[in-house]
């Protein structure tokens, strides 16, 4: 005869888990045709600023929006 489960244990609980690093939500991963010499350009930058390539678009992305909401 198979156990049961105890009643009110396990399950999600609130404040559980890993905290959200980002405040604007999940993050997605994005395809983008990119000309070699800007990608170079990019991660060399990005190196140079010590941060990942990806953070570099992100902000990249961020201050391009931020522009048009003007």
């Amino acid at each position: 005869m198979a156990k049961k489960k105890p009643i009110g244990r396990g399950g999600a609980r609130e404040g559980a888990g890993r905290p959200q690093e980002n405040p604007e939500g999940k993050t997605v991963v994005l395809a983008a045709s990119v000309p070699e010499g800007l990608v170079a350009a990019l991660k060399e930058r990005a190196a140079a600023e010590g941060m990942s390539t990806s953070k570099a678009v992100t902000e990249a992305v961020r201050a391009f929006v931020a522009r048009k909401k003007r």
